[in-house]
């Protein structure tokens, strides 16, 4: 077995957890029982021959007495192992669904950047599915068949041993054989897994997006993308079968010449006494279950195989390294200066991956109660400011600062705990629209979420909904304006109450009516909060205590609105940009 299959099955092994025992015992129950009847059966004709050559009709009436017990108490105890087994398969299935999705919650926001949801939710249903199969089908197709074929070939060893070293001969062929087959068929199958998740990136394009499709009439080009993936699908699926009948021809060929040379052997044997019918009946019968074995080991092991493949790719998203509970400080210089600030960056550098620095020896601050905003060229490096202070990323130089304390001084969680945020690309979760208020605080009362919706600006058209606060949203909050998710967002946010607020051009999408209300709401809402403003609406950078612009991951002016109209240089430039595309905008109000 090649390392890496070590390490999947030792990872396989590590996922039954307290379930291995009861795990075991169904599947080796289930084994000897599918192979009982069949080995029973031949038994059973050997011992009435026999009784049949020595006519004795005692012999022949207490062997079918015992058969038939035996048969009873096979038909009695198979249901009970089935049922245990396939329970025990699902529940180990629901305590790893549980533990992928309790995973994916504690992923860092880097992999969801990198990764396609498509991909992700193939990983977690389709790869989890045939990963069932494996656990439940294909591992007790190939015990059966071990258990089957060996047992019935101690049994020919002891009936006449010179028919057992033939057959040893023959599945040591055999075995060579499915190996040597056995690691092609593993690498077609995983690349077939890979594709099928491409497939479903193309279908979640697809349906994410059908809004762009048919605006732009994409329809041939996304049609021409999943053509290719299913093309390629295609093509490694026939790959598979063609290795798969190779492997399934080869040993056909060999079962013939085991049968042809089990029949020769004991024919002649017959003829010249060294064998007798009863035994060599029973051979021919157990000679089945052994020429089974080998038949029909390669088509279940490549089932086996293709099974594990989609194993690889759910252990790989197990194996993504999960988000810390806190970032280690990139400086272990502690300068406490300046402790008053509520936030504060100091010299702060950072890169996403490989790539040019977004931030370089960023320094800015916002002190309690604050209203701070960040303008600046598109590029500059105002969202990652905003996603550093979410913490979805660890700093590589320099120090952020909460209420004078250094970021690593803080878990993520309590970090977090400390901030409320309000998007220009609101999300809702499927549910109610108080479900989604209720985000902010999973405890809070009805009262405190109509309160919260009131100050919000709210509360007048939820009640206008048919069903109030119990509206459902729809998937992304589909069934209601932008206007309306943005202040649903806000009530989230004042029910929340976190001391600092940061803003990502929470109206910058909105027309003007929505923006009005929506405007208010995020009045009532920093009203005694430090907030952190991502703007691009002349009444946030107006009202603004502190403006940063931000130009190449770097402080290029900063002041209040007055003081950096007087510069004449960056912010100046950005201003009369802005107006005159509120100038243009106002000729088609």
């Amino acid at each position: 077995m090649a390392t890496g299959d070590k390490s999947l099955m030792g990872k396989m092994a590590g996922i039954f957890k307290h379930r291995k025992f009861p795990y075991m015992f169904g599947l080796l129950g289930c084994g000897f029982l599918d192979s009982g009847i069949s080995v029973a059966t031949a038994l059973m004709i050997k011992f009435i021959l026999d009784a049949i050559a020595e006519k004795s009709m005692s012999a022949i009436t207490e062997v079918c007495i015992q058969f038939a017990a035996v048969m009873i108490v096979l038909s009695t105890v198979k249901p009970l192992f089935q049922y245990w087994f396939g329970r025990t398969v699902k529940k180990i299935m629901t305590d790893l669904r549980s533990q992928l999705f309790l995973h994916m919650t504690k992923l860092p926001i880097s992999y969801y950047e990198n990764s396609h949801s498509g991909d992700s939710i193939s990983r977690i249903t389709n790869d989890l599915g045939v990963m069932e199969r494996a656990l439940s089908g294909n591992v007790r197709s190939v015990i059966s068949l071990i258990v089957s074929g060996v047992g019935s070939a101690v049994i020919m060893f002891f009936l006449d041993w010179r028919f057992a070293i033939a057959m040893l001969v023959m599945g040591i062929l055999s075995a060579f054989v499915n190996a040597r087959f056995a690691k092609p068929l593993r690498m077609n199958s995983l690349a077939i897994q890979k594709n099928a998740g491409i497939q479903s990136e193309r279908l979640s394009d697809l349906i994410a997006g059908t809004q762009v499709n048919k605006m732009y009439q994409m329809s041939d080009r996304i049609l021409r993308k999943y053509w290719e993936s299913n093309g390629e699908l295609t093509k490694l699926s026939i790959a598979r079968t063609k290795k798969s009948a190779y492997l399934n021809s080869t040993n056909y060929l060999l079962l013939w010449i085991n049968n042809g040379g089990a029949f020769t052997l004991g024919t002649f044997m017959l003829i010249n006494g060294q064998i007798t019918i009863g035994n060599l009946l029973s051979i021919i019968l157990l000679l089945e279950n052994v020429t089974n074995l080998f038949r029909n080991l390669g088509g279940f092991w490549a089932n086996l195989q293709s099974s594990l493949a989609g194993a690889d790719r759910v252990f790989e998203l197990l194996d993504a390294a999960e988000e810390p509970e806190r970032y280690i400080a990139p400086s272990i210089e502690k300068n406490d200066a300046g402790a008053a600030c509520m936030i504060e960056f100091r010299g702060c550098s950072f890169a996403y991956g490989n790539k040019d620095r977004v931030l370089d020896g960023l320094n800015c601050k916002a002190k309690q109660g604050q209203l701070v905003a960040l303008v600046g060229p598109s590029g500059g490096g105002k969202s990652t400011v905003m996603k550093l202070l979410l913490g979805f990323y660890p700093l590589e130089q320099g120090e952020l600062r909460i209420e004078g304390k250094r970021f690593s001084d803080h878990t993520l969680a309590e970090w977090r705990e400390k901030m409320a945020y309000v998007s220009q690309d609101t999300y809702l979760f499927e549910g109610t629209i108080a479900d989604n208020i209720r985000y902010g605080r999973v405890n809070a009362t009805m009262e405190e979420v109509v309160a919260a919706a009131q100050a919000a600006f709210a509360h007048d058209f939820i009640i206008a909904q048919a069903d109030g606060y119990n509206t459902n949203v729809g998937e992304r909050g589909t069934r209601l304006s932008g206007g309306q998710k943005q202040r649903i967002a806000i009530a989230r946010a004042l029910l929340k109450n976190a001391p600092i607020l940061l803003l990502d051009e929470a109206t910058s999408a909105l027309d003007s009516e929505s923006e009005q209300a929506v405007q208010q709401g995020l009045e009532r809402l920093m009203k005694g909060k430090t907030t952190v403003a991502i703007a691009h609406r002349l009444s946030t950078i107006k009202q603004a205590d502190v403006i940063y612009v931000i130009d190449k991951g770097k402080i290029a002016e900063q002041g209040t609105h007055d003081e950096l109209l007087k510069t004449g240089s960056v912010y100046t430039r950005l201003l009369q940009s802005q107006e005159r595309n509120c100038d243009v905008k106002a000729l088609y109000l």
